[in-house]
C-alpha cells in the first residue's frame, strides 16, 4: 500500500523536475528559494531555440502541473507509511488536498502550438488520470475503506504511463546533453 504512494510521489517530483533532472543535479545544486526555473528558460539555457508560442505554452503547462504537485505531496506527507484510515484531523487535511486536485482542470494550459501538440495531449492525459486517482482515493477514504490507498491504482498507473510518454517526447524533441565520462 505504501509503495503506490511512494511511487506517486516520485512521479510527481519527476513531472515537476522536467526531463533532465539527473543532468541538472550533477551540474548545480538547486536553490529552493529561487523556485522552479521556467521550462522555456531551462531549455533555452541548454541551447535549444524556442519560438514565443512554444515558450509560452511550456511555461503555462508547467504552471498547471505545479498546481497538482503541492496537494499531492501534501497527501503523501499526511498519509505516511501506516496503512488504514488516518485519524479524523489528518483525514480532513487529506480530503482537502484531494479535493484541490479534483477541482483542477487538466486542460487549463493554453492550446499548444502544433509543434508541441503531442506534449499537451500527454500532459492532459496524465493530469486527467491523476484526478481520477485522487477521486478514487477520496471516495474510498470518505467511505472508511481501510485499503483506500489502493483505490485509484489503475488510474495512477495510467498517469505514470502518460508521464513516461511525455518524458520520452521531451527527450526526443530536446535531447539531454551528453554526459562527460566519469
Amino acid at each position: 500500500m505504501h509503495r503506490i504512494f511512494t511511487a506517486v510521489a516520485l512521479v510527481v517530483f519527476a513531472s515537476l523536475a522536467g526531463p533532465w533532472a539527473p543532468v541538472r543535479a550533477q551540474q548545480t545544486a538547486a536553490d529552493p528559494a529561487q523556485g522552479v526555473i521556467p521550462m522555456s528558460q531551462f531549455l533555452q539555457q541548454a541551447g535549444f531555440s524556442l519560438d514565443a508560442a512554444e515558450a509560452t505554452y511550456l511555461d503555462a503547462d508547467q504552471n498547471v502541473q505545479i498546481q497538482y504537485v503541492g496537494p499531492l505531496l501534501e497527501v503523501f506527507r499526511l498519509a505516511g507509511p501506516e496503512s488504514g484510515v488516518p485519524d479524523s484531523a489528518t483525514q480532513a487535511q487529506i480530503v482537502a488536498a484531494l479535493q484541490k486536485v479534483i477541482a483542477l482542470d487538466p486542460n487549463a494550459a493554453p492550446p499548444a502550438p502544433p509543434s508541441l501538440a503531442r506534449l499537451r495531449e500527454l500532459a492532459v492525459e496524465q493530469r486527467t488520470a491523476l484526478r481520477r486517482a485522487a477521486a478514487g482515493w477520496l471516495g474510498a477514504l470518505q467511505a472508511g475503506d481501510e485499503d483506500w490507498r489502493q483505490r485509484g491504482a489503475d488510474d495512477f498507473v495510467a498517469a505514470q504511463q502518460s508521464l513516461g510518454a511525455w518524458n520520452q517526447e521531451m527527450f526526443t524533441r530536446y535531447p539531454p546533453p551528453e554526459q562527460p565520462p566519469s
